[in-house]
C-alpha cells in the first residue's frame, strides 16, 4: 500500500534513478514508475563530465562507471580539413576527475539500477501515470499497468523524470519554450575503422555541416553528423559513412554491425520546474543540443540538487521555500547550458567569413592556453557557481562547487561529502596563522543535529594551500557539494549559527566562476 508521503518518480532513466537512489539514502520512500516494458536498450547520452561524476561518487557508483567506460583525454576541432584548437581535459583543476568519460547511456543506467535494488528499491517498468491531481498534501495520481489495470493513489510528491516528452509536465500545463534547429542529425555506435585517437573527442567543421567520432568502450565509436532537412535517408549508416568519408581528411570506416540514429535536436526550456508538489528534472525540464555532451550531466545535477531538500522538507526540518529555491538555481543553470551548446552549435554551422573568424579565434584561443582554463572548466561545469552572497576566502567563495583536493591517507576532500547531511568543515589554517580547531569541532556537533561536522586530515597542510585557505576558515557546504557559507570559525558565532540554519543561499541567476 502507497504511503501518503512517499514520493512517486516518474520515468526510470539517469535522472529518475538518482533521485530515488539520494531520497532512499535519506529513508523516504520512493514508488519508480515508467511507461516502458523493460530498460532503455540505447547509447543515448555517453558524456558523463567531473561534476556528473562526483554526483555519482557520493553514492559509490564511480568505480564501476569507470570499468564500463572510457576515459576521454581531449577534444580537437578541425575546419577545412586542418586542426585549429586542440582542449586538453588534464588541465582541469582540483577534481580527481580531470576528464570525460565516455559511456553509454544504459551502461549508466544498468550501475544506477543496481545501486537502487541494492537500497530496497523497485522499479516498476510496464506502469504509465495517466493523470493526476493535486492539494495541499499531497498528490493523487492515476496509474496503468500492461495490463490495462487502472488504480488511483496518493502520494506525497511527484518528481517528472520522464524526458522530453513528459507527461508529467504535459499534465501540469507548463510551457515548454523553445525552437528546433533546422538540420537533421544522423549517428551510428560501432566498430570503425580509422587512426583517429580513440580516447579524444574530434570535431570536423566544414561547408557541408558536422562530424563528430568520439572514442566508446570495446574500441567503438560513436559518429555524429548533420544532414540537410529534406535529405530522404533509406540507410543511416551508409549516409554517416558518405559523410564521415566526405568532411574527416583521416580515413574513417564503419565496419561491422551499427546501432543507428535518426533524429532532429530542440533548445527548449520549462517556464517552472515546480508546481506545488509536483517537480521537473532533466530532459522534462530542459533539452539542448548534444555539443558539448551536457545533458545527462545537468540531469543528474538536478535530481542531486533536489533529493536532500525534498528528504528535508518531508521531514520537517526545512521549509518548503527551499523547492523554489532549487527551482530557480536548476532554471538558472538549463539557461546557461542551452545557451551553451546553442553557442556551439551554431559554431558548428558557420561559413564564410564567420567560419574564417571562428577558425581564427580557436587557434589563438588554443595557443594561449585560453580554451583549456576557460572552456573546459565551463562545459564540465567546474566553474558554475550558484547565486548568493559574493563571499570570498582565498580561493572559495559561495555558491561554487566545492573544490576536490588530496588530503592525507589517500582521502580527498570531497569524500567528506560521502555523508547525506550538511557538511560543515573547520579548517586551522597554515603557517603561523595555523589555530587548533578540535575544540570548535567538539562544540558545533553538539550544537547542530542534522549537520556532519569535521576538520579535514590534512596534516601536510596541501590541502590548505591549494584552496588558499591560509588563515582559518569555517566552510559550510550542501549535500550536493555547493559552498553555502564561508565564516572565520573563531568570529562571529552567530554569523555562522545563522548560516547553517538558512543551509542555501539566495536564489537568482547561475553565474559562471573563473
Amino acid at each position: 500500500m502507497t504511503e501518503p508521503s512517499q514520493v512517486l518518480i516518474v520515468g526510470a532513466g539517469p535522472v529518475g534513478l538518482v533521485t530515488g537512489i539520494e531520497l532512499l539514502r535519506r529513508g523516504v520512500p520512493v514508488r519508480v514508475v515508467d511507461r516502458s516494458e523493460r530498460p532503455n536498450p540505447h547509447s543515448k547520452a555517453i558524456a558523463l563530465w567531473p561534476r556528473g561524476i562526483e554526483a555519482l561518487a557520493r553514492f559509490g557508483a564511480a568505480d564501476e562507471l569507470h570499468r564500463r567506460g572510457v576515459v576521454l583525454r581531449a577534444q580537437n576541432y578541425h575546419s577545412q580539413g586542418r586542426r585549429v584548437a586542440r582542449l586538453a581535459f588534464g588541465g582541469m583543476r582540483r577534481t580527481r576527475y580531470p576528464y570525460a568519460l565516455s559511456i553509454p547511456q544504459q551502461e549508466t543506467e544498468a550501475v544506477l539500477r543496481d545501486v537502487f535494488q541494492d537500497l530496497g528499491g523497485v522499479i516498476e517498468f510496464g506502469t504509465s501515470l495517466t493523470g493526476f491531481s493535486q492539494d495541499g498534501e499531497g498528490v493523487r495520481a492515476e496509474l496503468e499497468t500492461g495490463s490495462a489495470q487502472r488504480t488511483t493513489e496518493r502520494f506525497g510528491w511527484l518528481v517528472g523524470c520522464d524526458g522530453a516528452h513528459s507527461t508529467v509536465r504535459g499534465g501540469l500545463g507548463v510551457p515548454f519554450r523553445g525552437s528546433s534547429y533546422p538540420q537533421q542529425f544522423l549517428l551510428t555506435d560501432g566498430p570503425v575503422r580509422t587512426s583517429l585517437a580513440h580516447d579524444e573527442v574530434h570535431y570536423f567543421m566544414s561547408g557541408a555541416g558536422i562530424l563528430v567520432v568520439v572514442g566508446l568502450p570495446g574500441g567503438s565509436y560513436r559518429t555524429f553528423v548533420s544532414a540537410a532537412p529534406d535529405l530522404r535517408v533509406d540507410d543511416a549508416t551508409q549516409a554517416v559513412q558518405q559523410a564521415a568519408s566526405e568532411r574527416c581528411p583521416v580515413p574513417i570506416e564503419l565496419v561491422g554491425e551499427q546501432r543507428t540514429g535518426v533524429f532532429r535536436v530542440h533548445r527548449k526550456v520549462v517556464d517552472r520546474m515546480r508546481v506545488g508538489r509536483v517537480l521537473l528534472a532533466g530532459d522534462a525540464a530542459h533539452i539542448h543540443s548534444p555539443a558539448g555532451g551536457q545533458g545527462l550531466n545537468t540531469g543528474i545535477e538536478d535530481a542531486a540538487s533536489l533529493a536532500w531538500r525534498l528528504a528535508g522538507v518531508r521531514a520537517g526540518r526545512y521549509r518548503d521555500e527551499v523547492l523554489d529555491r532549487w527551482e530557480s538555481e536548476r532554471l538558472g543553470v538549463a539557461r546557461a547550458v542551452v545557451g551553451d551548446t546553442d553557442w556551439q552549435t551554431r559554431m558548428w554551422t558557420m561559413n564564410g567569413w564567420r567560419a574564417r573568424a571562428r577558425d581564427a579565434v580557436l587557434g589563438v584561443g588554443g595557443r594561449s592556453g585560453v580554451l583549456n582554463r576557460v572552456v573546459v572548466p565551463r562545459q564540465a561545469q567546474l566553474s558554475l557557481a550558484y547565486p548568493g552572497p559574493r563571499e570570498r576566502v582565498g580561493r572559495l567563495r559561495t555558491g561554487m562547487r566545492l573544490p576536490d583536493v588530496p588530503l592525507d591517507a589517500g582521502r580527498w576532500l570531497r569524500d567528506e561529502l560521502d555523508s547525506t547531511e550538511p557538511l560543515l568543515l573547520f579548517f586551522p589554517g597554515v603557517g603561523k596563522h595555523r589555530r587548533d580547531v578540535g575544540g570548535l569541532v567538539e562544540h558545533h556537533r553538539k550544537k547542530h543535529v542534522g549537520i556532519r561536522v569535521t576538520a579535514p586530515a590534512d596534516t601536510g597542510e596541501r590541502a590548505h594551500r591549494l584552496l588558499g585557505l591560509v588563515r582559518p576558515c569555517a566552510v559550510l557546504v550542501r549535500p550536493d557539494g555547493a559552498v553555502v557559507a564561508l565564516r572565520d570559525p573563531f568570529g562571529d558565532e552567530f554569523e555562522l549559527d545563522q548560516s547553517v540554519r538558512e543551509l542555501t543561499g539566495v536564489a537568482a541567476e547561475a553565474r559562471w566562476v573563473g
